[in-house]
């Protein structure tokens, strides 16, 4: 009788110490898949900052705000479903911010904001500046 009380008490310990294991194991996996989509929405992020920023360098460029529906691929599993949103506003001394925002469609606890500013605005290439106050030099003797 002994022995199977014994047998009991093990195999309890045993259930006990997998199901911890397969606990922690789980949630290590759960934390490491969403630093995968925390990362691939960084990513995206930063990919339409640099293009948002591209087209507004120049004077007179502009950027309509808009959230679009889209997917991000993710290594090995299906496309993340995300909603990404591009808007631009007038910063003070004439910059410009813009704002890159990213919320995972099925789950809008994860997301990810990135905000940039353009200081100044560039002059389209091939056009010529005038700075006020300045006269051409001499070219010759009188």
């Amino acid at each position: 009788m002994g022995t199977l009380f014994e047998t009991t008490i093990a195999l309890g310990i045993l259930a006990a110490v997998a199901g911890t294991t397969l606990g922690v194991s789980a949630m290590a996996a759960h934390a490491a898949a969403n630093a995968t989509v925390r990362s691939v929405m960084q990513d995206a992020a930063e990919r339409e900052m640099r293009v948002a920023l591209d087209v507004l360098k120049y004077q007179g460029g502009s950027l309509a705000p808009a959230t679009i529906a889209t997917t991000l691929p993710l290594a090995s599993a299906s496309p993340l479903p995300v909603r990404l949103s591009v808007n631009s506003t007038a910063a003070g001394g004439g910059g410009t911010s813009v704002t890159i925002g990213v919320v995972a469609a099925n789950d809008p606890t994860q997301r990810v904001t990135l905000t940039g500013t353009l200081d100044r605005r560039a002059p389209l290439p091939g056009t010529t500046l005038h700075a006020p106050g300045l006269v051409p030099a001499p070219t010759g003797a009188p």
